[in-house]
């Protein structure tokens, strides 16, 4: 009888997932879709970086995706069986070696005699920037590695080190954290709570993911620290509150009676589970991140009714409990077993300047959300504080100032792609917000979704097994079978272009009148290809280049 638990279940849910994405981007296979799914829900990727951050197809020398965070380097490798039957099978030794090869080949001196454009743009940012730090990641549906696999793991990672001296770190995704990865997924609601504390205590840990602590407060701190959030902080809970009962009421009466100073030895306290926990030793205070009650919601909202009706004692002290973990199983056990009922970026420094504050307020009136901090849209609407709004009408500041800048500000436009970072200096960037409006914010943002589903377009052609036109059709380009693969390979400049096209089509938009709106992105198309052939640099290179960018400035205004 073929086992049917936990993993299968997951395993048929993100499968189903992992086909829509195989589907909508042309990969072809699901362990490239599972490589972008991953992307964009754990790491936090979108659509366009996705396609330079995997090394896809031919030429990949094993890396399935590389991502670049200041000094260090993560090379990722990805595995998602194809069938329910396999995701017990351990992991090889071969998957091990490929990747190590991957690295050897990444990092060496000799250029590898075949390598993929992908793969080339990585080496030049090891040869140009300062990359200290790498890390080799398996990101696998699997349950295992076999023994093999571990040994050979052990030995790469000490051969590199004795031959080069560097420490390579790794890390290894499997079933049980891809499980938790899609909980949090599906977990809306995740909100933080700051409350003062009398008295803390670390208590039982079990590794550096399961601790906890034992501690107890006044009442009044903690329904003023939870009262803005009520609706929410009870989502893990299994009961809500369950009205004036006969212990919710006898609750209340301690609480509000001549015996409040014994409330902590009258009634149980409360129990708090979070993603992670920050402890202000100076001024007791607490920071609890992803934080939800899990047992005590009858407890915390017989409190609020008294705070509410205004007769609280001061003198009500409670016990309470802190479970700091991210184990989504464990948080679900521990809530049925009681019985009861997560890098700020450089540009949200931006956050309080005053022409981002109208500017998402302008936004909202005309049907987008711009999130000017970290997760804003999720908290907000789990709060009931704004209406909800489809994912293409969420924007994050920081992808509406890089296509601001690539659409608007030509001086801007390569650094935009080149190192996006840099528009954020302080001087640049209180030059590109000074003139921002949501108009203007709109009209690119449109463009480049238009653009967007032109440059899928392209990738899933070249990734089809077979010849597919559609994107010469829609080009109106006239390509031969025999010559198919040979002038698919003239637009390998499209996987790292989206901003020179966009800046193109901003440009041709001040000089052209076309009555139709793709003959714009064709056309922005064309110029591109013409730039970057003459440009005698690598297509992912010359999308990055400010020279190119100018090329095809000079030729739309001449």
């Amino acid at each position: 009888m073929a086992v049917f638990g936990k993993y299968q279940v997951y395993y048929g849910k993100i499968k189903s997932e992992l086909e829509t994405i195989k589907d909508n981007f042309g990969y072809t296979n699901l362990s490239k879709a599972f490589a972008h799914w991953y992307l964009a829900n754990y790491i936090k990727i979108d659509e366009q970086d996705i396609a330079e951050t995997i090394i896809d197809g031919t030429g990949d020398n094993g890396i399935d995706a590389i991502t670049v965070d200041k000094d260090s380097m993560t090379l990722y490798q990805f595995k998602f069986p194809d069938k329910e039957k396999n995701i017990e099978k351990a992991i090889d030794e071969k998957t091990v070696l490929k990747l190590f090869n991957g690295y050897k080949k990444l990092t060496s001196q000799r250029k590898p005699r075949i390598a993929n454009d992908n793969f080339l743009d990585f080496r030049e940012v090891i040869k140009k920037e300062n990359i200290f730090n790498y890390t080799i990641e398996f990101v696998v549906f699997n349950n295992s590695f076999s023994q093999p696999a571990e040994d050979a793991l052990e030995n790469e990672i000490s051969e590199i080190k004795e031959t080069t001296g560097n420490q390579i770190k790794y890390k290894v995704i499997q079933q049980k954290n891809i499980c938790d990865i899609y909980d949090r997924m599906q977990k809306k609601s995740r909100i933080d709570i700051t409350m003062a504390y009398k008295k803390l205590d670390t208590s039982y840990n079990l590794g550096e993911n399961v601790k906890s602590a034992v501690g107890f407060l006044s009442a009044c701190e903690l329904i003023e620290a939870c009262n803005e959030q009520m609706d929410v902080i009870f989502d893990e809970n299994i009961r809500l509150y369950e009205g004036d009962n006969e212990v919710n009421t006898g609750i209340y009466n301690t609480a509000v009676g001549e015996d409040s100073n014994k409330f902590f030895f009258y009634h149980n306290g409360i129990v708090m589970i979070c993603d992670n926990c920050k402890n202000s030793t100076g001024n007791q205070t607490l920071v609890l991140e992803g934080a939800s009650v899990v047992n005590g919601c009858q407890t915390i909202n017989s409190l609020k009714k008294a705070y509410d009706d205004g007769k609280l004692k001061e003198d009500v002290y409670l016990q309470f409990r802190i479970i700091e973990t991210t184990d989504f199983d464990l948080r679900a056990k521990i809530t049925e077993y009681l019985n009861s009922q997560t890098k700020i970026k450089d540009s949200y420094f931006l956050a309080n300047n005053p022409f981002i504050r109208s500017l998402q307020l302008d936004l909202e009136e005309n049907g987008y959300f711009m999130e000017r901090l970290v997760n804003e849209y999720e908290y907000k609407y789990a709060l009931n504080k704004i209406k909800q709004y489809d994912k293409k009408h969420i924007l994050k500041l920081e992808k509406v100032i890089q296509i601001y800048a690539a659409f608007y500000c030509n001086e801007y436009a390569a650094r935009a792609k080149r190192g996006k970072g840099e528009l954020f200096d302080k001087k640049i960037v209180e030059v590109l917000v000074s003139g921002i409006d949501a108009k203007k914010v709109i009209h690119a943002y449109e463009w480049y979704e238009k653009l967007s589903v032109v440059l899928t377009l392209y990738r899933k052609c070249r990734r089809s097994s077979s010849l597919k036109m559609d994107f010469f059709d829609y080009i109106d380009v006239w390509v031969e079978e025999n010559d198919y693969e040979e002038e698919m390979n003239k637009y390998i400049f499209l996987n790292t272009g989206d901003l020179v096209v966009l800046n193109a089509i901003a440009n041709l938009e001040k000089k052209c009148s076309y009555t139709n709106e793709d003959e714009y992105i064709i056309e922005a198309i064309g110029l591109t290809k013409k730039a970057v052939e003459t440009s005698a640099m690598l297509p992912s290179q010359a999308t990055k280049n400010n020279a190119v960018f100018l090329e095809i400035q000079r030729d739309i205004n001449s």
